[in-house]
């Protein structure tokens, strides 16, 4: 559903908007971890990271289809490599995912989190502080880095769709003498 809606509004726009959305977590999370006593502040930001999250997550789904596209008008020879595609992309999230939930365990049992204590040291929370708010900023970022030097623009992506589709004439017009 969303690939019909992403390649129906103009491709570029609603990328730049997907990027625009993501953005928003960065305030967010900064405002979450510098303000905790304020419940209506807190609520009104964890709603905008939810909505920033949902958008982080589905922006790699909507744009691999235009990659296995690139990839398929760049190497002709290669046949049906799109499940290749979405799972090496599918175990890359659970392994990235499986990481970070391992590593911050690991940083929680560093710094000396017991589970059901009732009180934890200063270094708990200022462990839980570092992870929730510099960390996934710093990645957002990198990541940021990464999609902005994404390579299909709109016309690369017509010039690639004119191209598959004069290869299916051609092997239509092939496979019917």
């Amino acid at each position: 559903m969303e690939r019909v809606v992403f390649r129906s509004l103009n491709s570029p726009l609603t990328f730049e908007a997907h990027l625009c959305v993501s953005q928003l977590f960065i305030p967010a999370v900064i405002v979450v971890a510098c303000v905790p006593s304020n419940l209506p502040l807190f609520i009104t930001m964890c709603i905008l990271m939810g909505f920033s999250v949902a958008t982080i997550f589905l922006l790699p789904w909507s744009m691999l289809p235009d990659v296995v596209d690139d990839f398929a008008v760049k190497h002709p020879s290669c046949k049906d490599v799109e499940p290749l595609f979405f799972s090496c992309y599918a175990f890359c999230s659970k392994l990235a995912g499986g990481l970070s939930v391992g590593l911050s365990t690991m940083t929680l049992q560093f710094v000396g989190y017991k589970a059901g204590a009732c009180n934890h040291g200063d270094g708990v929370v200022v462990a839980l502080t570092v992870l929730f708010s510099p960390v996934p900023i710093t990645l957002l970022l990198i990541g940021m880095l990464f999609f902005h030097s994404y390579p299909i623009n709109e016309r690369q992506r017509l010039q690639e769709n004119m191209e598959c589709l004069k290869a299916l004439f051609l092997a239509l017009q092939c496979h019917s003498y």
